[in-house]
């Protein structure tokens, strides 16, 4: 019985590009879209090369890169959109960037690596390009006027894991829409946000004036309780209770009429 070849991995960077509405534009114009994809591959494949990459998978309008810098493969990332991205006569692209461990399959890269720059790809705008928390990691800080975004922790399709998503800034390269509401800018070693000391307000001290008032209405409100008892209990004539209870509650407003004279005059003075 042959024995099965080992399975042999490695840690690389993976990028998957693939061009948006690919099948749309073929079902208006088959020609001119082939020939504007041969072009665009034409510009991607110069770049990988160039970045220090290599092609690994094809499928049509979509490829898989590796690259063994993190920092190149970013670096080929904005390079291909900003030339696809400016001219009309090429289709394009929506990227995404993820280090991880991979199955190499001849040529083939394949494994939940590919999967995930593959998922980034397809959450990106077009001709944006999405990374993933282990190239942001790798690769923040050292990439010049570049800059790195995140978007928050994601969940992409047919995968478990949570992943930090980033999108990666530059001139030429599409950003997400309402990108200044997502995150902000860490492209830079940037030292952390001082954050301002909390100042806690002193408690409030009563006047002598609001001290008084809360004094007497205090025991103007028990008097007329103790009353309001007394007539329950003893089940005493209306009449009996109803003078004290009105003269107690007059005084109050009087009191309170007082207080409030009082506390006009010391906030306009």
């Amino acid at each position: 019985m042959p024995q099965s070849r080992p399975i042999e991995r490695k840690l690389t960077t993976i990028l998957s590009a693939d061009a948006a509405n690919y099948s749309g534009r073929m079902s208006r114009d088959e020609d001119g879209t082939v020939r504007a994809l041969r072009a665009s591959r034409e510009v991607i494949d110069a770049a990988i090369a160039e970045c220090g990459g290599r092609i690994a998978n094809t499928s049509g309008d979509g490829l898989i890169a590796d690259f063994p810098s993190v920092v190149g493969a970013v670096r080929c990332a904005v390079d291909v959109q900003r030339i696809l991205n400016t001219r009309p006569d090429l289709l394009p692209f929506r990227l995404g960037i993820h280090l991880g461990d991979v199955i190499i399959e001849g040529t083939d890269l394949l494994g939940d690596g590919v999967n995930l720059a593959a998922r980034l790809q397809e959450m990106a705008d077009v001709g944006g390009i999405l990374i993933s928390q282990h190239v942001y990691d790798h690769a923040h800080g050292k990439l010049g006027p570049v800059e790195l975004r995140p978007l928050g922790p994601a969940t992409p399709k047919h995968l478990v894991a949570e992943v930090g998503v980033y999108a990666v800034v530059a001139e030429g390269v599409s950003a997400p829409r309402h990108l200044d509401n997502l995150g902000p800018k860490v492209s830079r070693a940037d030292p952390p946000p001082v954050m301002p000391e909390e100042t806690v307000a002193p408690p409030e001290t009563d006047d002598p004036t609001r001290a008084k008032f809360k004094t007497d209405r205090n025991r103007i409100l028990g008097a007329i309780g103790a009353i309001t008892l007394v007539e329950i209990a003893v089940d005493l004539p209306f009449f009996v209770t109803v003078l004290p209870t009105g003269a107690l509650a007059y005084v109050l407003f009087v009191k309170w009429r007082a207080f409030k004279a009082s506390d006009r005059e010391t906030s306009t003075g």
